[in-house]
């Protein structure tokens, strides 16, 4: 991405975000960033995975220049190779949380959807949750359903919102392990926002946002 610039409109006026931003990030490697909250750090990601366009300047994800692509082939792209882990779990509250994980790959009409969720809800620690729904899982556990449905379809960009936010220690070095294996696997570009110190110094790259503006450390 480079030269981007974002603003919201607020009753105050309107509020940078993000000024002058560029960042490259070398393909199958890892990045973390960091910043005091209100940075603009999870604005960066939003516009990483196309939820949000900018003002100004350009996001180019592969091959792909993101401002060039109309809401359906975003849409597209996103369910063939993007994984996202919000800080809000988004999760449907009709669903379990085997079909949680497993809808995104049935709209896809990927085979064995149901057998390959339930392997990523083993992996994240949910065997025993798979028919369970989001109002009867703790918030650990509906961040691990999130997580197992960013990851489930092999993406080859991972974003992650403070991915280990709302889990004890332990658990969170498991899922961090887990992220990092399939990373490896993968060879998939992995990009998280943490204020964990703990995960920054786990990945390759580190940036930290303030004011608006990105610094490489």
């Amino acid at each position: 991405m480079s030269d981007i610039h974002l603003s919201y409109p607020t009753e105050s006026g309107t509020v940078a975000v993000l000024n002058n931003a560029s960042l490259t990030i070398p393909p199958g490697e890892t990045l973390a960033i960091t910043g005091p909250s209100g940075s603009g750090k999870t604005s960066l990601l939003l516009l990483l995975s196309g939820l949000e366009r900018p003002d100004q300047g350009e996001i180019l994800v592969g091959s792909r220049r993101l401002g060039d692509m109309d809401s359906n082939a975003l849409a597209d792209w996103r369910s063939e190779h993007l994984g996202i882990i919000f800080q809000s779990f988004h999760l449907l509250p009709g669903l379990s949380a085997l079909g949680n994980v497993s809808l995104p790959l049935e709209i896809a009409g990927q085979a064995h959807a149901r057998e390959r969720s339930t392997a990523m809800l083993e992996a994240v620690g949910l065997s025993h949750r798979l028919q369970h729904y989001p109002t009867q899982l703790s918030g650990g556990e509906q961040q691990r359903v999130a997580i197992a449905r960013a990851l489930v379809h092999q993406p080859s960009l991972l974003l992650g919102d403070e991915p280990t936010g709302n889990l004890d220690h332990k658990t969170g070095e498991k899922i961090l392990t887990l992220l990092f294996d399939l990373h490896k696997e993968s060879k998939s570009t992995l990009v998280l926002v943490t204020h964990d110190e703990r995960v920054a110094e786990r990945c390759q790259h580190r940036v930290r946002m303030d004011a608006g503006r990105l610094h490489a450390l």
